[in-house]
């Protein structure tokens, strides 16, 4: 008994989890380069910092039908012994702490068991909804004890069923236009760096989200995590940049407007849908985006002094511009716009 961090990740909108002490990094899906040989859920090779790594589909490890892959999918990789496997899902979320007298395992079904439900280690509930609790050793391999769930008489072994790999796009991404390629290229190339590389240890990891249609990125190091807004509770007597505050797994999370010191225009009245939970210092709030395109590394030689033709009051929380996908970034000073000036407010519970 005893209580363990967790990564709780979505697909098709059910909630999984798995160990987070299994888990080694976590990103956006690069470019893949399928293998003819693989078994079929495995969708290609990632080179990861000089190291050659499978990629299994979450879908075809369950055996369901598979459509196609998305460019805001994540890759969890994990670590099962002395393997390194990266599993594609829909979204991550987030890491929690679950106590083990409230997981429910050994699920019966009323039938014999198959290989597949070996992968759920248990379920539990949390905010209301089911979560699955995900085995990270019986996703990775097969192991032997999981031989006698075949049926002798039936047998299904993956060496069976031929990899329907031969070109990525075509297969997982058969209506990539060429800026999604570009994307996933560039995400491929920015992880081949190794870690031991001098020059790749000097990066500035940078999610880029949009704001008003307009490119921005925000230091990874500062943000907790991205989430989607589900319901917001306005507070009274507040600044008009404090949209309000929403419930974030039992955490009431401060919803913050940063277009008025980006001078950037406020008059849509859309409601907010999806936001990036930052943490600076004691602060902990909510950043309204519409949306959260990618995570990548900047060296730092790549960032641009900011424009002399900027407002001077915009240029004051910008830490420098960068070029993505052939479209001006720029960098935040979250920091600075969240303690200084027009953003200064005491964030409420």
């Amino acid at each position: 008994m005893g209580i363990k961090p967790y990564l709780i990740f979505d697909l098709h909108q059910t909630r999984y989890a798995i160990a987070a002490e299994s888990v080694t990094e976590i990103f956006l899906l690069p470019e893949l380069t399928p293998v003819a040989e693989a078994p079929p859920d495995v969708v290609g090779l990632l080179n990861l910092h000089s190291l050659f790594i499978p990629v299994m589909h979450l879908n075809l490890r369950f055996g369901h039908q598979f459509e196609r892959c998305h460019l805001t999918d994540s890759v969890i990789v994990v670590k099962s012994e002395k393997l390194l496997v990266g599993i594609i899902v829909h979204q991550v979320e987030t890491v929690i702490d679950i106590d083990d007298r409230y997981i429910q395992a050994d699920l019966a079904y009323g039938r014999e068991r198959n290989v597949n439900q070996a992968f759920v280690q248990g379920v539990i509930e949390l905010d209301d909804e089911m979560i699955i609790l995900l085995d990270v050793n019986h996703l990775v391999r097969h192991p032997d004890t999981l031989a006698t769930l075949v049926d002798p008489e039936n047998p299904q072994p993956e060496t069976e069923i031929k990899s329907i790999a031969s070109n990525f796009y075509d297969t997982y991404f058969p209506t990539a236009s060429s800026n999604t390629r570009e994307i996933l290229h560039q995400r491929a190339v920015n992880l081949k760096e190794a870690t031991n590389d001098p020059e790749s240890t000097e990066i500035i990891p940078v999610a880029v989200v949009s704001i008003n249609g307009d490119y921005f990125g925000l230091d990874l190091s500062i943000v907790r995590e991205f989430t989607k807004i589900e319901r917001v509770t306005v507070i009274p007597c507040c600044p008009a940049h404090i949209i309000g505050n929403t419930n974030l797994r039992g955490e009431i999370l401060t919803l913050v407007d940063i277009r008025q010191p980006l001078n950037l225009d406020v008059t849509s009245n859309n409601q907010p849908t999806k936001a990036v939970v930052i943490e600076v210092d004691d602060i902990v709030a909510g950043i309204v985006v519409e949306e959260v395109f990618d995570v990548i590394d900047f060296r730092p030689q790549q960032l641009k002094s900011v424009p002399v033709a900027i407002n001077p009051n915009t240029a004051a929380y910008l830490k420098g511009m960068a070029n993505y996908q052939n479209q001006p970034l720029n960098l935040l000073d979250i920091p600075k716009l969240m303690t200084q000036g027009a953003m200064t407010v005491e964030l409420m519970a």
